[in-house]
């Protein structure tokens, strides 16, 4: 611990506060009870709305009081507001400065904003909080999401300043400079989404077929281990078949599994419901159906088939 606290002690290193500092600081408290994520993301999308994104050609970045004061900045300046407001509130954040990447969807969202038309790359500013146990979690105040794949970062540092790929004077001279970023797709393969059409599906079978030939031909044989995954196929996106352990149906479906295996395995079973395993980080076990029974094997061993969520 002694070490980490070195590490991030450059991080941790508070500006002179304001007015308007101050007050936002004291609006964004955190509240008894509310998880880390779920602030971060509230404090995140709280800078997005109240500070409007401008393109500012100046250089330097502004203070966090100058960008609250004027209500705008770049998103070099509400970086930096929110990386010194993670500070005063105890967490290490750093300055972070590369490219943002964002590529035109294959296919058309039913529902919500569209996306960017055209393939498009640009600069960008964003900031960067250190969660233990988790790392480095990017945010982006200019837009209130978390930092996702096409946010590439170049350079992250304790401050603007030491991000700059350049730094120093220059004497009047009659050279000009300028830059240019593309985006060039290596390959493009459009990912398929629902509902398959025939010919699709029938890519799918055809390639089952190709994969299951060359294995047979290799003379390779495969087992199932572990623990196989099911999911209901009317409703394979529903909070239980994803992050709930319960819902309407699972139960009812995992009785079923459970019925149709013992009777062809174990009509004579002992069928035990109760606790499962116990995953490091949850609350809560899991719950599990047991059917216990005894099969023909050397030792008289005991087989069993678990059903659980």
């Amino acid at each position: 611990m002694a070490l980490l606290g070195a590490e991030l002690s450059p991080f941790l290193v508070r500006a002179p506060t304001g007015r308007h500092f101050a007050e936002v600081l004291r609006r964004v408290q955190p509240s008894e009870g509310v998880r880390t994520i779920d602030y971060l993301v509230g404090l995140n999308q709280r800078i997005a709305c109240s500070v409007k994104y401008v393109i500012r050609m100046e250089p330097g970045v502004q203070t966090p009081e100058q960008t609250l004061s004027l209500g705008r900045g770049s998103c070099r300046d509400s970086a930096w507001l929110l990386v010194q407001l993670l500070r005063h509130l105890g967490l290490a954040a750093r300055f972070a400065s590369g490219y943002l990447i964002q590529l035109e969807a294959d296919q058309k969202p039913l529902d919500g904003p569209e996306g960017p038309a055209a393939d498009f790359t640009d600069l960008h500013a964003w900031t960067e909080v250190y969660l233990p146990g988790a790392g480095w979690i990017g945010l982006d105040p200019t837009s209130g999401l978390l930092a996702g794949e096409g946010h590439i970062p170049l350079a992250c540092t304790p401050e603007p300043a030491s991000a700059a790929p350049i730094s120093g004077l220059v004497d009047d001279c009659e050279v000009e400079f300028s830059h240019e970023m593309t985006v060039e797709r290596v390959l493009e393969t459009p990912r398929v989404t629902r509902p398959y059409t025939e010919a699709q599906w029938d890519g799918i079978l055809a390639l089952g077929e190709r994969v299951q030939a060359a294995l047979d031909g290799a003379d390779v044989r495969l087992t199932m281990g572990g623990e196989p995954t099911f999911v209901a196929l009317d409703d394979p996106d529903g909070p239980e078949w994803n992050t709930g352990a319960l819902g309407p149906t699972k139960h009812l479906y995992a009785e079923e599994l459970l019925e149709r295996l013992a009777a062809i395995h174990a009509p004579q079973g002992l069928r035990h419901f109760g606790q499962g395993k116990w995953y490091p980080g949850e609350q809560l076990p899991r719950w599990a159906f047991d059917e216990l029974f005894h099969y023909p094997r050397p030792g008289g061993a005991r087989g069993q088939h678990p059903t659980g969520g």
